[in-house]
């Protein structure tokens, strides 16, 4: 059996996880940031973080993790049929969410500053993207795109706090943000917009096992093909030039994947 396992490890006595929200354990240790990761000849995981993959190919099971984070996003934003989502950024997490978006009924639309990201998420069957050319012409594009309407549903995943601030703005009157990117730096807006708007923002963090066995079957059932999402691929011998690849071409490249 070739399985897929999750890399968020909690500590199990907190108030969060008390409550069950292992996800947002206070002492939280993710492999391959506060815990050693997966490239050793041999790692131990409990059975309990060990999902079966279902017949996936571990290529595509490498990528069940990612997918988790943006699933994860999208439930906690309740995406309904017929909301109208936007989400801002078209990198990995931004086009996954996008894609968990759509399986979920919503009418989709992704925005980035970048016309090479936006053309490939309409090759990832996003067909509704805006160019993020200046404010302006963003929020003139919500507007046209959603009859003056605005959005239902922003999830904000670059991780670049002018683009939570324009989530607010594009959200409709009680919309449901999400904010699934990460930052070191501030945002800067007008907080009143949140109570004139009566808007719902949301943090989302890492992903549950529920959003693992979502995932896998969604891509078991071909719902969303993460194939697509491998720019490059290279034996593990061949790591240091990987990651200088990726450091060099980091617009271009989405995921990487190391052959073993």
């Amino acid at each position: 059996m070739i399985v897929t396992c999750n890399p968020y490890f909690n500590c199990g006595s907190c108030y969060s996880c008390r409550r069950g929200l292992v996800n947002c354990c206070t002492h939280n240790e993710t492999m391959g940031v506060q815990r050693e990761g997966a490239f050793a000849e041999y790692i131990s995981m409990p059975y309990e973080r060990i999902y079966d993959g279902q017949g996936l190919e571990p290529r595509i099971l490498s990528l069940i993790e990612p997918f988790c984070i943006s699933s994860h996003a999208v439930n906690r934003a309740d995406v309904r049929e017929g909301d109208r989502v936007l989400v801002m950024g078209s990198g990995t997490i931004g086009l996954l969410a996008a894609v968990a978006a759509a399986i979920r009924g919503g009418e989709v639309y992704i925005s980035d500053i970048s016309e090479e990201k936006l053309a490939f998420a309409e090759k990832m069957g996003i067909r509704h993207t805006i160019l993020n050319r200046s404010k302006e012409a963003l929020l003139e594009a919500v507007s046209q795109a959603t009859d003056g309407d605005y959005f239902d549903v922003c999830i904000e995943a670059t991780g670049v706090p002018e683009a939570f601030v324009d989530c607010i703005d594009a959200a409709a009157f009680q919309g449901r943000i999400v904010d699934v990117g990460v930052s070191k730096r501030n945002a800067d807006f007008r907080y009143t917009e949140i109570q004139r708007k009566e808007l719902n923002i949301m943090g989302s963090r890492a992903a549950l096992k529920t959003d693992f066995l979502q995932t896998i079957q969604w891509v078991k059932e071909g719902k969303a093909d993460l194939s697509r999402i491998i720019s490059r691929e290279y034996p593990m011998e061949k790591a240091e030039e990987a990651f200088k690849d990726l450091d060099a071409n980091s617009s271009e490249i989405l995921k990487m994947i190391f052959k073993f």
